[in-house]
């Protein structure tokens, strides 16, 4: 999260440092991280809601509603009343857009998809995965089915997208572009890598054990994921567009070489010693671990224009003030509001 903040927040020039403006411009790519950590905890969690009993499956769906939706909602009703405040919406304008935003519709189409919080739309390939682990952990209990469900998402997609391009609504799966890029049917193989992993963890799948491989199980997943970086630079600089999801060639490195990196960078962190696994293990980056949902949903939000209007321009103060910012907000509104839900509405039986 912090490193998607410096692409939104690109410091160097457009003009006079090209090459270094374009390789922070790639930094997006390091969304998919979310996406195949979400696939490993959501499975390695919550499998058992899989069996779709009543209770287990109620709790789920608290537990991910709880989380997710309090201060999304808290903080997309402030951005709105703002914008509405300083007049950039009319008031029928403000009620469609919000009501787009706090549904999280607005990830599906092209047109309102940055609107609201921009990085939000992210929130929307996240929630229909978890509205549809539950069935997908029912079905995917082997490597084969697990391939087969990401065949049948990515079929899915292609097929609603062709249904819209005969009836076009409001850039809703406006292009295969757009599917492949800000849709769950397009990033499914990022979630399927973290369930894969989870499966390994949950001894659903028998790993292949290898002395060689396993000692340099860390590198070979580093080695990967930079050379994915440097590959989405280079695509981008080739075709000279600014990001290089915008050409097939990225988008192959962005949803299928990085989460594979990224599954062995995990793989590494959960079986193998390490001072990278040392240091992401200290008190300290839990917590801000557990603080990045606030950063991700604060770091493009008024706030941010407050930090720059009354702290700082300097782009490493207001990050700076941004993660200290966004922890508080973590210890004080999102996890009290969420332990609070989950105390009332658990259901015990």
């Amino acid at each position: 999260m912090y490193l998607i903040f410096f692409k939104h927040l690109n410091f160097f020039s457009p003009e006079s440092q090209h090459e270094l403006y374009l390789l922070v411009n790639q930094f997006y790519t390091f969304l998919s991280f979310f996406f195949v950590l979400s696939g490993f905890m959501i499975y390695h969690r919550y499998y058992e809601a899989g069996g779709l009993k009543k209770t287990k499956l109620y709790n789920y769906f608290i537990n991910r509603a709880s989380r997710v939706f309090p201060i999304l909602i808290i903080l997309i009703t402030l951005t709105f009343l703002l914008g509405y405040r300083d007049g950039l919406y009319n008031t029928k304008e403000a009620w469609k857009l919000y009501f787009l935003n706090i549904t999280l519709l607005k990830g599906f189409s092209s047109e309102y998809m940055l609107t609201g919080i921009g990085p939000s739309w992210s929130m929307s390939v996240e929630e229909l995965f978890y509205i549809l682990s539950p069935f997908i952990f029912l079905f995917t209990g082997r490597t084969s089915s697990l391939i087969k469900f990401i065949l049948i998402t990515y079929t899915t997609g292609i097929l609603i997208t062709l249904m819209f391009a005969k009836i076009p609504f409001e850039g809703f799966f406006s292009s295969v572009f757009f599917t492949a890029n800000f849709t769950f049917f397009g990033r499914v193989f990022e979630f399927g890598c973290g369930i894969f992993l989870a499966m390994l963890v949950n001894g659903k799948i028998k790993p292949i054990r290898s002395p060689l491989l396993e000692k340099y199980t860390l590198l070979i997943g580093l080695a990967i994921i930079i050379s994915s970086v440097a590959l989405l630079y280079l695509i981008a600089s080739h075709f000279n567009v600014m990001q290089a999801t915008e050409t097939w060639q990225g988008i192959l490195v962005n949803n299928i070489l990085m989460p594979i990196g990224i599954t062995i960078l995990f793989y590494s962190l959960v079986y193998q010693k390490s001072s990278i696994q040392k240091f992401l293990s200290t008190k300290i980056m839990v917590q801000l671990g557990n603080a990045t949902y606030s950063f991700y949903l604060l770091h493009t939000t008024f706030f941010l224009s407050y930090i720059f209007k009354y702290i700082s321009h300097n782009t490493f103060i207001a990050f700076i003030t941004m993660v200290i910012f966004s922890y508080l907000f973590h210890l004080t509104i999102e996890q009290p509001v969420t332990s609070f839900l989950r105390k009332i509405l658990y259901r015990k039986n």
